[in-house]
């Protein structure tokens, strides 16, 4: 089992206030937090500093939340992956990220209390991916 001080977790969204109080909600939480921009600088991070989970807004200008997953799985196909969309068709969303490829997904408008248990349901899993 894994220390929750191990678990790096990779926040991803292309609105700076987004990322901000991402910042701020998660600043107390003992795993590791990570944050990015854009698609392209999430996988830069990956590649350099890795990650457990990867928490996405789904859509993004240049490389959506999606395409992202798409790519991050096929280097990193242990990597925990959820989307966050304010669209209203999550159906669609899930056939185009691939089920198999999401862990979760998450709702805009964002519930805090909802979100933060769905970032720690996440957490424990890398901690413990078999339950034991």
């Amino acid at each position: 089992m894994k220390n929750i001080s191990d678990i790096r977790v990779l926040f991803v969204d292309d609105e700076s206030d987004t990322i901000s109080g991402l910042k701020r909600f998660f600043r107390t939480s003992p795993f590791g937090k990570a944050f990015a921009g854009s698609g392209a600088e999430a996988l830069q991070l990956l590649e350099s500093q890795g990650a457990d989970i990867l928490v996405t807004d789904a859509l993004m200008p240049g490389m959506s939340g999606i395409d992202l997953v798409s790519h991050a799985k096929r280097r990193h196909p242990e990597l925990l992956c959820m989307l966050v969309t304010g669209s209203n068709d999550v159906g669609k969303i899930v056939v185009s990220a691939g089920s198999g490829n999401i862990y979760g997904y998450v709702t805009k408008p964002v519930d805090p209390e909802s979100f933060r248990k769905n970032i720690e349901s996440a957490v424990n899993h890398c901690r413990d991916p078999h339950g034991e």
